[in-house]
């Protein structure tokens, strides 16, 4: 089955603009294209397009994608240098797990402070406020 980009658009939710650019630098080496230049994606072509996606997502820049295809390309003597690669990966999105988790914490104090902000019609922290009451610890932030 071969599936346009505005298919492709609806299957994966990932804009035709986007995948359009995605194709014009190079993402796509395999995309068949028909005489009047119409763009056909295959189902493995649908993959790469999660894959690629999923990359973009965790910060893997345009360059370094072209360099891991051409690895895939170079077929199974490659395996250790694109496991390296995905290792890599691996490890820095752990540690973007770990600051999104240091800020939600942060985020969460946030929530309840300002629930209980408009439960009890004080602000507590706000220097202006006549509630305001100096904090004889420091916030932990």
């Amino acid at each position: 089955m071969a599936y346009t980009i505005i298919e492709v658009e609806r299957k994966t939710g990932i804009s035709s603009r986007t995948l359009r650019f995605w194709v014009d630098k190079g993402l796509f080496p395999y995309i068949e294209k028909d005489e009047k230049g119409v763009r056909y994606f295959s189902e493995k072509d649908l993959q790469w397009v999660l894959w690629i996606d999923c990359y973009r997502q965790i910060g893997m820049s345009i360059k370094d994608l072209k360099d891991y295809i051409a690895l895939c390309a170079k077929g199974k003597n490659t395996a250790k240098e694109r496991l390296e690669i995905i290792l890599s990966l691996k490890e820095k999105t752990l540690k973007d797990i770990q600051k999104f988790q240091a800020i939600l914490k942060k985020l969460d104090f946030k929530v309840k402070y300002y629930e209980k902000m408009t439960k009890e019609g004080e602000d507590k922290l706000n220097p202006l406020s006549k509630n305001y009451k100096k904090r004889k610890k420091r916030l932990k932030l």
